[in-house]
């Protein structure tokens, strides 16, 4: 059974939000909440824990990327997609930063919707997952050309670019030890999709080491270390 927590004070759109879940995940396997407030929110997301949190920016008080912000103040790390009408370059760099799954500008299509929602279901299977999961399952869920694909001209693989690798390189060098994708995705102000990507490519070109570490408590996660 899947909970999914739609933040949103228009009560028409949180309605067609909850609609179109229900097209994409069978009802019986499915538990919609619903709040207006960030404060609604973040008591939810106390007491269950929700699967999904599908969040809007601007909430009456206290928006959708402070919300976020008190996520991490009070130690909870749900997984977030954002669906806003926020186009602004401040309010996306402060999702990104901590650690959105996606981020959907309204009016978006069902199709779009369904691609989120589908992604963060192949996510969420994999992670629940007690074995160790392999490259190829982690591919298919973050990489979607294969990374032995056609390069591009300045040798990467297609969909990279010399620019963000640097950013992420730079972001590496500042983390000590052992770090997880999260936390690259914090240090470089990108978005834990896209910087996966690129350390799937550092792993994979032996710049890094990788191994799944599994917590008492939640989804098992990957620990990196820069190889010297």
């Amino acid at each position: 059974m899947l909970t999914i927590l739609i933040v949103e004070d228009d009560p028409m759109v949180s309605s067609i939000n909850k609609q179109y879940l229900t097209r994409i995940i069978k009802p019986e396997n499915l538990t919609v909440y619903q709040a207006d407030t960030a404060q609604k929110a973040l008591a939810i997301t106390k007491k269950i824990s929700p699967d999904l949190i599908l969040l809007d920016v601007y909430l009456p008080k206290t928006s959708g990327t402070e919300l976020l912000k008190q996520f991490i103040k009070h130690n909870l790390h749900p997984n977030v997609i954002m669906l806003s009408a926020a186009k602004d370059s401040s309010n996306i760099n402060i999702a990104l930063k901590y650690g959105i799954l996606d981020y959907l500008l309204k009016p978006f299509s069902f199709k779009r919707f369904k691609e989120a929602i589908e992604h963060f279901l192949k996510y969420n299977e994999l992670l629940q997952k007690d074995n160790v999961v392999s490259q190829g399952e982690l591919d298919r869920i973050f990489i979607t050309q294969d990374i032995n694909n056609s390069n591009n001209d300045n040798g990467l693989p297609k969909g990279l670019s010399d620019f963000s690798l640097t950013k992420i390189e730079t972001a590496i060098s500042k983390l000590a030890g052992e770090f997880s994708n999260q936390d690259v995705a914090r240090q470089s102000k990108l978005s834990r999709i896209t910087t996966k990507k690129y350390l799937d490519y550092l792993e994979k070109t032996g710049k890094l080491s990788a191994k799944v570490h599994y917590l008492k408590i939640g989804r098992p996660i990957k620990i990196y270390k820069l190889n010297k």
